[in-house]
């Protein structure tokens, strides 16, 4: 079987077959090259016996060790890798050549070099990740003389961020404030705490100039945080929390199978003669045969005008597809009927917005090809992808576990945003992965996208003949019944999981109570479109004293000023509120609780789904209360959300997570300090 359209029908159609009740034994497999992978896992090592030796290997089912601090040592590359991307606009495989991070893996052969080792880690370890970046030193992105420094620039420089980590933000930790020249070594220290919540997180290039550009070519890998602690019962009689990983296992005391996708959006082009980006009659991006696409220029990013009048993105017009861990189109195989798999889902790219379901795949449409545009795709979906959309059952969002499990029929990824979903497929088949329609104001390009097909998955055994929540439900008591310690924390979990799902033995922040708010504070996200300027994207606060959200103090980012003075120790609330587009809102090191999110009209929107008139629920539902690290501020919600600055002092950015934007200035430093600022920074400009 090939690539090409037609060999993904036979395939397609193969598996359909395997669908239904005859499971027939002699279905086409299909194509290795269209399956996707886990990610490779780095092979991580112990200390070196000498300088410029490799450790010993160390075992993936390490444990973590009780009052221990081992070293873990890695060595990651940052070079131009030679690839392909399927292309399912020609069916063809198209040459690229891109940026991309190389590192030692168990599983070398993987289909695709963009999507970086995932790394594992324990609470407690000291991860010593030895950075050599071998790109070229002649990179004629860099300005000669004084520049803005808001102007992507230096395209060859770069660092890392482990992005949703609690570590500190200072020296050779997670400091984004480091630039690592090219033809030069670096080594970072990451103390990952010993109470550091287990969870999916992930880690990318972050240097100011040159971020979008690196992580829409590949430079983002997974970065999970393992934990086997379980939970405790206290003297007043509460429980301390425990891993969520303890419960999600078995009946065989296996873990739940897992899969780690990494959503990526790899923006290449091909160029002529004199530097121009090739495309077709209808503005689609092209590359012919000899052609090699790269990323190498901000003009593959941002937006353009339409015919009448509109703004579209360049990635919308590019015709340029999400790729789940490399792979544009593929197949998820060997699921099987009736099991729970858990999905760790992390959106690694740069601006587009996906509103994840699964839909069973109509057998009689089994020949209907997908076709090229994205309208002709839209109605293959209408066609075959027939089946109703899936149950979810969310469990984390941004590595960190809920309070209770959250069911829906379509998961909401932003850029920056993780997820871990249990997934139940209730009976053999193909399913399509749908990323379904948002409306405008709900994605990061304020554009309503028809629907569009990310992708298959291939389910094996008998029908299962039950709902997905009822056997999601049997498959934790039976682990809680298993696993949980006898007495009061058993009794205690499944007592929750009787009382709709509830994971409150292994959430691991409590919530913010009003009187531990220290002070407040606002932000707000603008782009100011001045007629005959290049837009500013800035960052401000929030002016109330007119009764409506004003902008206040905006400006582009000023990497010499510190803009957000913190105090450690302190518990602040934030109101955010964005005035122009919606930007998705980061901040490192420490996470936020979600308070409240009200719409223009004032509603409150964080509670359960409620669709709106065109069925279409709030991108916010059943959010209130939830930790995160990254929250979409889509523009005239006003979103209120609470932090607490623990541990660590330094210096560390929070910013727009649509990576041009923050490359152009939509960022701002942070300081967290023992006296902080001194006082409250936003007094005066509040209700």
């Amino acid at each position: 079987m090939t690539c090409t359209s037609p060999g993904r029908l036979l395939a397609l159609s193969s598996t359909l077959a395997l669908g239904l009740a005859s499971q027939t034994a002699s279905a086409a497999p299909i194509a290795e090259s269209r399956i996707v992978r886990e990610p490779p896992a780095a092979v991580l090592r112990g200390a070196p016996p000498e300088p410029g030796t490799p450790g010993q290997r160390l075992s993936a089912e390490r444990q973590r060790t009780s009052g221990s601090q081992p070293e873990v040592f890695y060595d990651l590359k940052v070079r131009y890798v030679d690839g392909k991307i399927y292309n399912p606009e020609t069916g063809q495989n198209d040459a690229v050549r891109l940026r991309a991070y190389a590192g030692e893996a168990a599983d070398p052969q993987t289909p695709t070099p963009y999507v970086a080792p995932k790394v594992e880690l324990w609470p407690g370890e000291t991860f010593r990740l030895t950075l050599h970046n071998e790109l070229p030193t002649d990179d004629s992105s860099c300005p000669h003389g004084e520049h803005d420094h808001n102007v992507p620039h230096c395209f060859n420089n770069t660092n890392i961020h482990t992005h949703g980590l609690w570590v500190s933000p200072s020296g050779n930790s997670d400091n984004v404030h480091l630039k690592i020249p090219p033809q030069t070594t670096f080594q970072y220290e990451f103390n990952v705490p010993a109470d550091h919540p287990a969870g999916t997180f992930w880690y990318h290039s972050h240097l100011h100039g040159t971020t979008a550009l690196q992580v829409s070519s590949g430079m983002a890998g997974p970065l999970i945080i393992r934990g086997d602690r379980l939970p405790q019962a206290k003297d007043d009689g509460s429980l301390h929390p425990g891993d969520l990983d303890t419960l999600l296992v078995a009946p065989n005391g296996r873990p739940f199978r897992e899969r780690t996708l990494l959503f990526q959006q790899i923006a290449y082009a091909c160029r002529d003669q004199d530097g121009a980006i090739k495309r077709e009659a209808d503005g689609k991006w092209l590359c012919a045969a000899g052609d090699v696409g790269g990323i190498e220029r901000y003009d593959q990013f941002g937006i353009v005008p339409r015919g009448d009048g509109t703004l579209a993105t360049l990635w919308s017009t590019s015709g340029r597809r999400t790729a789940i861990n490399g792979l544009v189109e593929p197949y998820v195989v060997d699921a099987k009927a009736g099991s729970v798999e858990r999905w760790r889902l992390i959106h690694a790219g740069v601006r587009d917005s996906i509103r994840l379901s699964f839909r069973k795949l109509d057998p009689a449409q089994a020949s209907t090809a997908p076709g090229k545009s994205r309208l002709a795709r839209q109605r293959f979906i209408e066609k075959a992808c027939t089946g109703a959309p899936l149950a979810q059952f969310s469990v984390a969002g941004d590595g960190l576990t809920r309070s209770a499990v959250s069911q829906r029929d379509s998961t909401v990824l932003q850029p920056g945003y993780r997820e871990d979903l249990l997934m139940v497929f209730p009976e053999a088949g193909t399913y399509c992965i749908v990323d379904e329609t948002l409306r405008p104001e709900q994605s990061v390009n304020h554009e309503s996208y028809p629907r569009e097909l990310l992708g298959y998955v291939e389910v094996k055994g008998s029908a299962a003949g039950q709902n997905p929540a009822t056997l999601l439900r049997q498959a934790l008591e039976t682990a809680a019944r298993a696993r949980m310690p006898q007495g009061k924390v058993r009794n205690q979990v499944l007592a929750d999981l009787a009382d709709g799902l509830k994971l409150g033995a292994f959430t691991p922040h409590e919530p913010v109570a009003d009187t531990e708010i220290t002070g407040n504070r606002t932000l707000g996200f603008q782009i100011v479109l001045a007629p005959g300027q290049a837009p500013s994207f800035e960052v401000g606060k929030i002016d109330f004293s007119s009764g409506e959200p004003e902008p206040f103090e905006s400006a582009p980012y000023n990497q010499e000023a510190v803009q957000r003075q913190l105090t450690l120790g302190a518990v602040e609330e934030w109101k955010l509120t964005s005035f122009s587009f919606g930007h998705p809102f980061h901040i490192h090191v420490n996470p936020f609780q979600i308070l409240s999110v009200k719409d223009p009209e004032g509603n409150e929107v964080s509670g359960a789904p409620t669709p709106g008139d065109d069925g279409i629920p709030s991108q916010y539902a059943n959010m209130r209360g939830t930790w995160r690290d990254t929250l979409f501020v889509q523009d005239d919600h006003l979103i209120t959300i609470r932090s607490r600055y623990r541990r660590y002092t330094g210096d560390f950015v929070l910013h727009c997570h649509i990576l041009d934007h923050e490359d152009q200035g939509m960022m701002q430093n942070v300081r967290i300090s023992q006296t902080g600022s001194g006082e409250d920074e936003d007094s005066g400009h509040q209700h």
